[in-house]
């Protein structure tokens, strides 16, 4: 029996303009009139989250940049921040400045946002406060970090991924999350969603079993290959369709609603 199903949102559930589309708006509300709790599992930090709330009533956790963090929606209130020291992120940096000459650099904290001058936009909506200037000058050890990125559009999104990780080592963690967008994204060592979702369903007593999930990039990969009911969508990376194993239509064909319409219809 489907507890919970736990979703990743940009192509999976949301378009380019992060809307819902009509389909999988009535498949996740037929979802949650029958019992099954929704959790959104998503790379974007949790000051995005309200105009996903404008379209559909919610009132569950999200667990937000990656898995660092988890988020009350109805209490608008962070429960849980995993961070990575200061001194951390401003080595690794420093490391890539000297790989990376035409990087970009920003940061994620539960304070805001802090990005280094030229920082593009990645999203046509922006949310929250974020103040410009050089990242050894504005971060300091009380700085709770959650997220480091590095833009780089020089090159291609695996290359620079690639870059990205042989420099961090094992220090921190280092996903790739938008979809034809050279951006590395870092957090704590070991961080992902499916860590962060497998330790939130321990805890309310939900088994992988339990668990119906989807997502569509290499930082949904781990979720979708812990949950016993885990979906690539068809329209997401090659080579998360290939370790996890089982697809779902994409993001145009409603994947997210056709999956959710035949388990309501099972049980």
């Amino acid at each position: 029996m489907i507890k919970l199903i736990a979703t990743d949102l940009d192509g999976t559930v949301l378009g380019p303009d992060f809307k819902f589309r009509d389909r999988t708006l009535d498949a996740l509300r037929a979802a949650r009139a029958a019992g099954v709790e929704i959790v959104y599992v998503t790379g974007r930090p949790h000051r995005w989250l309200d105009p996903v709330r404008e379209q559909l009533e919610y009132d569950s956790v999200a667990i937000c940049s990656n898995g660092a963090v988890v988020y009350d929606v109805a209490r608008e209130e962070v429960v849980q921040a995993e961070t990575v020291p200061t001194d951390v992120i401003l080595d690794l940096h420093s490391e890539l400045r000297r790989f990376l000459p035409h990087a970009h650099y920003s940061t994620e904290t539960l304070e805001g946002v802090v990005s280094e001058p030229g920082w593009p936009q990645t999203n046509l909506l922006e949310t929250g406060k974020r103040t410009i200037g050089d990242l050894p000058d504005l971060l300091s050890e009380k700085s709770r970090i959650i997220k480091f990125l590095v833009r780089d559009d020089s090159m291609d999104p695996r290359a620079l991924y690639d870059v990205v990780r042989e420099a961090a080592e094992d220090k921190v963690s280092v996903t790739h999350a938008v979809a034809n967008m050279p951006l590395a994204e870092i957090g704590q060592p070991g961080l992902s969603k499916g860590r962060t979702l497998s330790r939130w369903c321990a805890a309310e007593g939900i088994g992988p079993e339990e668990v119906l999930a989807f997502g569509d990039m290499p930082n949904d990969t781990t979720m979708l290959q812990w949950a016993g009911h885990g979906y690539a969508m068809a329209s997401g990376w090659p080579d998360v369709i290939q370790a996890v194993g089982r697809t779902c239509p994409g993001f145009e064909e409603d994947g997210v609603a056709q999956v959710i319409e035949e388990l309501l219809e099972r049980d």
